[in-house]
């Protein structure tokens, strides 16, 4: 397994992380498989961790665990370690891993259950004896955040599946955790609405410190703003590395049950055909209108 450590947004190394999987591996009551086996993952502050995988690959059992919705909410069979902020998870009370790891879960209908949109948002602040002049700003700061201040009296049912998918991430940011899990988060948003989302994450890691993990099955439209990459596959965590490193090939994606990149299949495919050298070879867009760019000057006689 490749494992990278990533880089510290401030540009000094990591002391320790915030939360450390040590050799997990669980099992569901009644299922003879493990959903995950003998993971080991370690996730630092302020970085911005991309878990992809296939179906049935164990990402959600993954973000639960992180959250602590596993063991204490979902039990089963857990052996292994499990650090959150420095302690064992399990010395935790219900519900107080909740302060340090935020989790928007797959369904964000299933989290929301208040009359309105603000008060779904003071909802965790307040369940933490928050004084409510700080959950007043922080409920205004969250709902900014996500660009739904306008809906704040709305009821939380007459918003569309974006809209609730962005009221779900803002009552989790109203918690001021240091590490914020989102499962499938861009499955309810439109085109604009994704690359919204994907530029609030890059700002919440790069200039909050928080921690953010994404978890999807496809990863195009995050590659470039991802400090690390893991690749889960049938309860195995695959490899763990920055994007050029664990994303090594399109097959190998195939392989795993992932929809490569589609710039990673037109860089192989330029490679193939001698277009490009391997050092140029390209997973996002910004690199991608570099070496186009390159190319085009190279016809004009310009200066690669």
């Amino acid at each position: 397994m490749t494992v990278v450590r990533p880089r510290q947004k401030n540009g000094g190394p990591h002391s320790m992380s915030i939360i450390s999987i040590r050799q997990v591996s669980f099992r569901y009551p009644k299922q003879d498989a493990p959903a995950l086996s003998n993971v080991s993952l370690d996730i630092f502050p302020g970085e911005l961790l991309a878990l992809i995988g296939g179906d049935r690959a164990g990402k959600t059992t993954l973000c639960h665990m992180l959250n602590g919705l596993i063991p204490n909410l979902i039990r089963g069979e857990l052996a292994g370690e499990i650090i959150i902020d420095g302690k064992p998870s399990s010395s935790y009370p219900q519900g107080g891993i909740s302060r340090i790891v935020g989790l928007s879960l797959q369904d964000p209908e299933s989290q929301l259950f208040t009359a309105t949109v603000e008060e779904e948002v003071a909802f965790g602040p307040e369940n933490l004896s928050i004084p409510p002049e700080e959950i007043d700003r922080r409920v205004t700061w969250a709902l900014e955040v996500m660009g739904i201040e306008n809906l704040r009296k709305k009821s939380p049912s007459a918003l569309s599946g974006g809209q609730k998918q962005r009221l779900a991430i803002a009552s989790v940011l109203s918690m001021l955790p240091k590490v914020i899990v989102l499962d499938e988060p861009l499955g309810m948003l439109d085109p604009r609405g994704r690359r919204d989302l994907i530029e609030i994450l890059s700002r919440l890691a790069k200039e909050k410190g928080i921690s953010v993990v994404i978890s999807e099955s496809r990863i195009d439209e995050f590659i470039e703003i991802c400090d690390r990459v893991a690749i889960m596959h049938n309860g195995s965590l695959i490899s763990s590395g920055s994007p050029s490193d664990a994303i090594a090939s399109s097959d190998t994606l195939k392989t795993y049950g992932i929809e490569p990149p589609r710039l990673q299949i037109l860089s192989e495919l330029m490679i193939s055909e001698n277009l490009i050298s391997q050092k140029q070879s390209f997973l996002g867009e910004r690199r991608a209108n570099e070496v186009l760019k390159s190319l085009i000057d190279r016809e004009k006689g310009g200066v690669v």
